[in-house]
């Protein structure tokens, strides 16, 4: 694909207001190359051929990774074409997770866009796992299903997904104009069990039963329509476990994937020009600086701030979205110098932000009852903080994030998490140690109590939540493992955030109105396109959504009795009681909605704290602490039990209580407590 074409965002139309179209729908026929003989047959390439993947999340890691692509390029040298990863988490052939602020149907227009627009010579097409997850998903909540999925039609069978594949291969074909387009149909690899070793994980015998029809559609499909069909669980012998979970291969066992999927495909052997070791690093390195520069591109965070309803609220940095073409085709060019052995200009290196020139000025404070406020830590120790967690050894954890609200061209991905300490009792961080430094917008952070003393800790980055480990006691994160996809990022300001431990052992996880999720777990698909939290449960990878709505939740505690309190960082409701299965305003559909604990109107509230400390006054021990960070003050409630107060009504009630600090400075916006 032309490096300046540029691709049609995910977010096409927000609350109705359409975006200028970028290219004119096709409506050109193609026909498709006869099927190969046989499955080692070389997939030839040829100068100027234009690749592009398309599926939901083994894809979509696939194009952070670069592992396929690498052995493709590998195998083609000197030869140099154009690859582009269009894959998205949880996604099905209809395009679903890519609706965004539309309903789901117009996912299918909007993946026929960004495969026009792509102008593809071939195409890899990876579906089958998120749509045999939903089926799985569907069945373990509704027995019926189970028993009888012919009630429900095709909603949730492989009858559906064929047709959808059926349709996306028309919509492939018709994509390369007069110039046929070659196709290769990737079948999911077979779900492992895991259970041995990790005992939580589910059997993935019911997974195994459902994805078989989802293979043979594949399969019937791409004989039907003469496309090449690699299937993976045929290729990858089943003693070998590749991946994390069950269902998404790990680092190793991506590697283990892309050498089974080159295989067959041809690429397996070394091109007419072999690459040395150190060329076959910066080819990699070049490779993935390209899939992520083209990221931004395609799938930028904030967009809705860059294309959509709040475009003129915040800085107009939609002229800044071309750069990203010129920076895409200068990456492409780094690799075809790379491949063909020529001189090639060195990536940019990672630089952190600059110390503030200037030392903090404590801003002069208004406490109650004596308290008193003193800087604890500041510039160079942390940079822009944005979320915190103590662990159990007294370290406070601070995720770092210069780039927020969202990356700017040329940038590259260099946030962070610093672990800040006091060895000495001193009463100021003396210890600053950086965690990870590679990291984009990390917005919440739970660090993990480990045993064997490995520094270890949850993050939640842009699209993801990471889990980043050392090797030893070292704080320095030396492994990550991507937990899960697929979190929405259309607004920055609602991404997930403010991750929290509850009693239960599971990780809370907090989303806003305008973020999008689309998540593939072992157990099915979890989708939230909305405000919501998020329960993860790490023994058994099992995500679900516990409750829905608000604006934005930006604050979560659970109090002695383990009953749930939230803020909202956008709404006006004060402080809400919430529970498993509770709705608040706004959630889409819902028949009806719970009442904030708090009555009147409120501003914004960012973070929560119940009080359970003696330091504090023994009338303040269960209040509840938030911010007001657009008045530059920290407020109090008192939180009572309406069941003692108004028998007729349920929950808790909330009672203004006098702020514990403020100041007239602009420069306090507390976030986190």
């Amino acid at each position: 694909m032309p490096s300046t074409a540029p691709l049609l965002l995910p977010c096409a139309r927000t609350h109705g207001a359409a975006l200028p179209r970028l290219l004119a729908a096709f409506a050109l026929a193609a026909c498709l190359p006869p099927a190969t003989a046989r499955a080692a047959e070389e997939l030839a390439l040829h100068a100027g051929d234009r690749v592009v993947l398309v599926g939901d999340t083994l894809f979509e890691r696939e194009g952070v990774a670069a592992a396929l692509e690498l052995r493709l390029h590998l195998h083609l040298a000197p030869l140099a074409v154009t690859v582009r990863n269009i894959s998205f988490s949880a996604d099905r052939p209809d395009g679903v997770s890519r609706a965004s602020f539309d309903k789901p149907e117009a996912g299918l227009a909007r993946l026929r866009e960004q495969i026009q627009l792509a102008k593809p010579t071939v195409v890899l097409i990876g579906y089958g796992m998120a749509a045999a997850l939903e089926e799985l998903g569907w069945r373990s909540h509704d027995p019926a299903l189970a028993l009888d999925p012919a009630r429900y039609g095709e909603d949730f069978t492989a009858a559906r997904f064929r047709r959808d594949l059926d349709a996306l291969i028309t919509t492939v074909a018709e994509s390369g104009g007069r110039t046929p387009v070659r196709i290769v149909l990737v079948a999911p690899i077979a779900p492992e069990d895991l259970r041995a070793q990790r005992p939580g994980l589910p059997d993935p015998a019911a997974l195994r039963a459902i994805l078989a029809p989802y293979r043979e559609a594949i399969a019937s499909l791409g004989a039907q329509r003469m496309a090449r069909v690699i299937d993976t669980p045929a290729l990858i012998p089943g003693a070998t476990l590749i991946t994390d979970n069950g269902i998404h291969p790990s680092a190793s066992g991506l590697e283990v994937w892309a050498d089974a999927v080159a295989g067959a495909l041809g690429w397996g052997t070394p091109g007419t020009r072999a690459l040395g070791a150190g060329e076959r690093s910066a080819l990699h390195a070049a490779l993935t600086r390209k899939n992520e520069l083209f990221f931004h591109r395609w799938r930028p965070a904030n967009q809705t701030y860059l294309f959509g309803f709040r475009k003129n609220e915040q800085g107009k940095n939609a002229v800044e979205m071309g750069q990203f073409d010129t920076l895409v085709a200068q990456a492409d060019a780094l690799v075809a110098a790379i491949v063909r052995g020529a001189e090639a200009q060195p990536l940019p290196a990672k630089q952190a932000p600059p110390p503030a020139a200037t030392p903090v000025v404590l801003p002069k404070f208004t406490t109650d009852q004596g308290l008193a406020v003193s800087e604890w830590a500041d510039n160079p120790m942390l940079s822009k903080p944005i979320g915190m967690a103590w662990d159990a050894h007294g370290r406070m954890w601070v995720t770092s994030t210069p780039l927020y609200p969202q990356i700017e061209p040329g940038a590259v991905s260099s946030d962070r998490v610093f672990v800040l300490c006091d060895p000495d009792h001193s009463g100021h961080a003396t210890v600053s140690t950086v965690f990870a430094d590679d990291l984009l917008l990390p917005t919440g952070v739970a660090p993990v109590c480990r045993l064997d003393g490995r520094a270890e800790a949850y993050v939640g980055a842009s699209t993801e939540l990471l889990l980043l480990s050392s090797d030893n006691a070292e704080l320095k994160a030396a492994h990550r493992r991507i937990v899960l996809s697929g979190f929405g990022t259309e607004d920055t300001h609602h991404i997930i955030h403010t991750l929290r431990w509850g009693p239960d052992g599971r990780l809370y996880i907090q989303q806003g109105i305008y973020a999008h999720s689309h998540v593939e777990t072992p157990w099915g698909v979890v989708r939230l396109n909305a405000g919501g939290v998020f329960a993860y449960e790490p023994r058994a990878e099992r995500l679900e959504v516990v409750v829905k709505g608000l604006w934005n939740s930006w604050g979560m505690r659970f109090d002695d009795h383990c009953q749930i309190f939230l803020t909202d960082g956008a709404g006006s409701s004060g402080l809400s009681w919430a529970f498993p299965g509770a709705v608040f305003n706004p959630s889409e559909g819902a028949r009806a909605t719970m009442p904030a604990a708090s009555t009147g109107s409120y501003p914004k509230f960012c973070a929560l704290e119940l009080v359970k400390s003696p330091c504090f006054p023994p009338a303040w021990q269960g209040q509840a602490i938030t911010c007001d960070f657009r008045a530059h003050r920290v407020v109090r409630f008192a939180i009572t039990d309406r069941n003692a107060t108004e028998p007729a009504r349920a929950g808790f009630a909330t009672t203004d209580m006098p702020d514990v600090m403020r100041t007239d400075s602009a420069f306090f916006r507390p976030i986190a407590l």
